[in-house]
């Protein structure tokens, strides 16, 4: 009997009932919970949140099994030191372990008796773990749920923990196909973008270099290289310089690897991508030269045909999966179309340039040079007949006269050929006087110039008291510009004195080359009514001085002489730094 005026105890059974109920709804609740969880690690954190409040637990994880490795990966956890997150467990080593050995559910009454633990300071929790089996019966992952004394778990709890996690399992594997799919989806605008980059006609190593960056934002593999073969006295050698993620920091530098060293040289020499999940179990794997955390290492070759151009490899701490292998293969192809269309098409650059090459020697063979030969003849017999005959000297000093003015009107037409349609930017060709412009400035450089130029007459005068030293790249194009100024006001003023006066200004640097010969029509000159070369000449100073973000002004009048203006941008020195 109960005691009057209060209500009547509860029998077990009702209680019970009350209990399950409870749970029931509770249950009801965190399944509409995580169904409307995509994101897959979030998702996983949810659930082993719920599993834990469920069987009113202290802590628990999650993990997933990893077929390629057998091996079960803490995924989330839930109250338990962050170190066993990406905790690996191997069959029989932990709970989870257990799990994996059996396919059973595991009920301790304490953690420390399994083999493995991980979690010592937990030693004398109860612990109960449940595989995760997909649909087709296969495993998928496992439960671990641990409570401190004096909780104990009951069947109820195993019966419960399983019927959770059916229901877990759909919604991972849900998570898997969505987490699949952008994957995927991520894979597609990666090739994307690398199909993009195969037509817009890069140098092998800049294209390389950006598809590595690519991969890396893209798709979020932490390490990646693509290095190239190269060829030398000693052999072949893998050159790495394209680097992207965590190596981009590690490796400012090159470096270069034997082709037939390392996973990659087994990709390169077996011509087949190599997928390794455990570096540390492959006798194959060579450490790159300063230390990273690496756990897995995908290769893939960069083949065509019967020829191999280097390798596309990826390394992390995440196990790679065949779909990393074929879209690493897809983007490999690209960059195997692209670095051969760029060999061909340098190939065939160097071919055309030989053939024209060619064609200028036969022209030069048959007109200048015969022409140089015919004044050359005329000029050896020019004395003795102006000694016979001096109507016959004279005859022949016209003659001499016509012979120079067809080489050099010829030696003009092949220079126009020869001179490129755009700017001189960038331009390797060699230039006189360059070596002394390294050496010693541009002054110490144009100094000797005129000395060769003009050893008496006319007379030189350089001032630099107002010039500050510009870098040597500047200074020699600088060169080339007063060089053609120089020469022209030599060869055609007539001048007494040449002057050349270096200044700076604020931002810029000015030059100006001025003469007191007869000076020129302006007019005329752009023309090339008077001297045509002369117009090269001047020409070429335009575009140098633009290449250089400045400009080149001439101003002349005749019978007044000429001055040369040159104005370049001020660029800043070792020296001006503070």
């Amino acid at each position: 009997m109960g005691i009057p005026g209060e209500p009547a105890p509860m029998h077990i059974p009702e209680r019970r009932r009350m209990r399950s109920s409870d749970a029931l709804e509770a249950f009801g609740r965190i399944l509409e919970d995580i169904a409307h969880q995509l994101a897959l690690r979030p998702l996983l954190t949810s659930i082993t949140r719920h599993a834990c409040e469920l069987l009113r637990a202290d802590d628990g994880a999650i993990g997933l099994y990893q077929q390629t490795r057998k091996v079960i990966r803490v995924e989330a956890i839930h109250r338990l030191p962050q170190i066993e997150l990406n905790t690996e467990f191997a069959a029989g080593r932990g709970l989870m372990g257990r799990i994996l050995e059996t396919r059973e559910p595991v009920v301790l009454d304490r953690y420390g008796d399994l083999e493995g633990m991980t979690v010592p300071e937990l030693a004398d929790n109860a612990v109960i773990g449940v595989p995760i089996f997909g649909g087709t019966g296969q495993l998928i992952g496992a439960f671990g749920i641990g409570a401190q004394p004096p909780r104990r778990f009951e069947a109820s709890d195993v019966a419960m923990l399983q019927l959770f996690a059916r229901h877990a399992a759909i919604a991972i594997q849900n998570a898997v196909r969505y987490e699949r799919e952008q994957r995927r989806s991520e894979r597609m605008a990666l090739i994307a973008q690398v199909s993009r980059l195969v037509s817009s006609e890069l140098e092998p190593e800049e294209l390389v270099a950006t598809t590595a960056d690519i991969i890396h934002t893209v798709l979020g593999y932490p390490n990646v290289v693509i290095p190239l073969i190269e060829h030398d006295d000693d052999g072949e050698y893998l050159v790495f310089r394209s680097h992207a993620g965590a190596y981009a920091q590690i490796f400012t530098k090159p470096y270069r690897m034997r082709v037939s060293l390392g996973i990659i040289g087994a990709a390169i020499t077996q011509r087949a991508s190599q997928m390794v999940n455990d570096v540390s179990r492959d006798p194959r794997y060579v450490p790159p030269p300063e230390p990273i955390d690496v756990s897995a290492e995908l290769a893939v070759p960069i083949v065509l045909g019967d020829e191999v151009y280097g390798c596309v490899n990826v390394e992390g701490l995440e196990p790679f999966d065949e779909d990393d292998v074929r879209s690493i293969e897809i983007i490999a192809d690209h960059l195997a179309v692209a670095i051969k269309n760029n060999r061909l098409w340098t190939e065939a650059r160097h071919a055309a340039v030989m053939r024209e090459r060619q064609r200028l020697a036969r022209d030069l063979h048959d007109s200048v040079s015969q022409a140089l030969s015919s004044i050359s003849m005329t000029a050896q017999s020019l004395v003795s007949a102006w000694q016979r005959d001096p109507a016959e000297g004279e005859r022949r000093t016209h003659r001499l006269e016509e012979l120079s003015r067809l080489a050099f009107a010829e030696m003009r037409a092949l220079l126009r050929e020869l001179r490129p349609a755009t700017g001189l930017a960038g331009s390797t060709a060699v230039k006189a006087g360059v070596d002394d412009v390294k050496a010693f400035g541009l002054q110490v450089a144009l100094r000797k110039l005129a000395a060769i130029l003009a050893p008496e007459t006319p007379s030189i005068r350089l001032d630099f008291s107002d010039y500050h030293s510009q870098p040597r790249e500047v200074e020699e194009e600088l060169y080339m510009i007063c060089r053609e100024a120089l020469s022209n006001a030599i060869r055609h003023s007539k001048a007494r004195v040449v002057r050349v006066h270096a200044s700076r200004s604020v931002e810029r640097i000015n030059i100006v080359v001025s003469d007191d010969g007869s000076g020129f029509d302006p007019l005329e000159q752009q023309a090339g009514a008077d001297s045509p070369d002369h117009g090269i000449g001047l020409l070429t100073m335009h575009e140098r001085a633009r290449a250089l973000g400045g400009s080149c002004h001439v101003a002349s009048r005749v019978g007044l002489g000429s001055a040369v203006d040159i104005s370049v941008p001020y660029s800043p020195t070792e020296r001006d730094a503070p």
